[in-house]
């Protein structure tokens, strides 16, 4: 497990103390052009060092409160502080492999840096309160068994979240109010966002470290190549909490003190699970026929996994719809609840499309599989950089 992308909203902040921090911001503003009246202004910087521009701040002077008949609105308020970045490209450049898994650890790190970055003091980290945490799970796959992976997908019927693509190849999420969850190749998102960015960012790191050397654009390759190797047999799985599940847990958004990081995989398990059906966390999933078929026998009466086994393999050759074409609705639900009681999935099964040498036949994008990335990657010593060398060579 690892955290990627972070919001925190700062405690309420000296004016003084917020006109020094816009002064380093970019200003941005718009004007109606027939009255000359300014319509809103909107202070956002990319802080210098943020090398990789994933760092956001927004100085804010008004916050959303609920009036006495319940409508949200804008109201002036004391100047508070707004922060969105990866923290886990703050720390690497990149979000390959590593990451921090200690949520307030990585808020600190976060807060620290942009004190720094600003050379302004700002509040304690522990009391900057949560609005977003992006949580991800890494998996080891080949690529063609990543590939099987998104293919099974498209068997899968998602009524309650609408299955939407990525601007990249193998790829899914679902967006939703509280939640958003996302499944993508990382070898195909890497290509796409953060190939380019990395070259240029080695090239200047590298031309710092050994000065004007003629191996410098091979070492940049080199290094980038290894990314994309890396990159290219990982399944990322992320879920992106929302300021709408916080409030609802908490009845406020946390500080980030106040969230621990059982809590967040906790969330992350339990969307997984509702996405893709794949029943507990504890129990091994079967979806091999002769497995389905000795599970079913084990935890059912004889003729119920009899049914329950007809019930799969329409599940497992037809897909979800189709099968709700077959069976009444309560019979349906019944049925595929029953199913995941006992650990059965009918997704990447050995019937469907696919024969029994599978590459994902006993996969499921859950900690308890044994592809489940939860070992550093080796790291070369000349990767080894210093926090402060890469501010210098941004």
């Amino acid at each position: 497990m690892a955290y990627d992308t972070i919001k925190l909203r700062s405690p309420f902040m000296d004016l003084s103390v917020m006109r020094r921090i816009e002064q380093q911001c970019i200003l941005r503003s718009g004007m109606h052009l027939g009255t000359g009246e300014i319509l809103y202004e909107l202070h956002a910087g990319e802080l210098l060092g943020s090398w990789d521009a994933r760092i956001g701040i927004k100085p804010m002077h008004e916050e959303h409160v609920a009036d006495k008949n319940g409508r949200v609105r804008l109201q002036p308020c004391e100047p508070y502080l707004l922060i969105e970045a990866s923290v886990h490209k703050v720390l690497l450049g990149h979000n390959v492999y590593g990451g921090p898994t200690n949520f307030l650890e990585a808020a600190r790190y976060l807060v620290a840096l942009i004190e720094k970055l600003l050379d302004t003091d700002l509040p304690a980290a522990d009391n900057w309160t949560v609005h977003r945490v992006d949580v991800a799970n890494v998996f080891v796959l080949s690529p063609a068994g990543i590939k099987q992976f998104f293919d099974s997908m498209q068997l899968m019927s998602f009524p309650r979240r609408g299955a939407k693509a990525m601007k990249c190849a193998m790829s899914i999420y679902f967006p939703g109010k509280t939640t958003t969850v996302k499944f993508y190749h990382k070898g195909s998102e890497f290509k796409v966002h953060d190939y380019a960015r990395l070259r240029r960012f080695f090239r200047t790191l590298f031309d710092h470290l050994h000065g004007t050397d003629e191996k410098n654009p091979e070492r940049v390759e080199r290094k980038l190549r290894a990314l994309q190797r890396l990159a290219d047999r990982r399944l990322r799985v992320e879920v992106e909490i929302h300021s709408d599940k916080l409030q609802y847990d908490f009845g406020r958004n946390p500080t980030a003190a106040e969230i621990g990081d059982e809590y967040l995989q906790r969330i992350h398990d339990s969307e997984i699970e509702r996405i893709l059906r794949e029943g507990k966390q504890g129990m091994d999933t079967v979806r091999t026929e002769e497995a389905v078929w000795q599970r079913l026998q084990s935890r059912y009466p004889q003729k119920l996994a009899h049914v329950l086994h007809a019930f799969w393999q329409t599940m497992a050759t037809r897909g979800d719809d189709k099968a709700k074409e077959r069976y009444t609705k309560p019979t349906f639900y019944r049925n595929r609840k029953l199913l995941e009681e006992v650990g059965v999935s009918w997704r990447g099964s050995d019937i469907v499309l696919v024969a029994n040498d599978s590459l994902i036949h006993d996969f499921t994008p859950m900690r308890g599989d044994r592809r489940f990335c939860n070992q550093p990657a080796r790291n070369r010593p000349e990767y080894h950089v210093s926090r402060d060398l890469m501010r210098l060579a941004a």
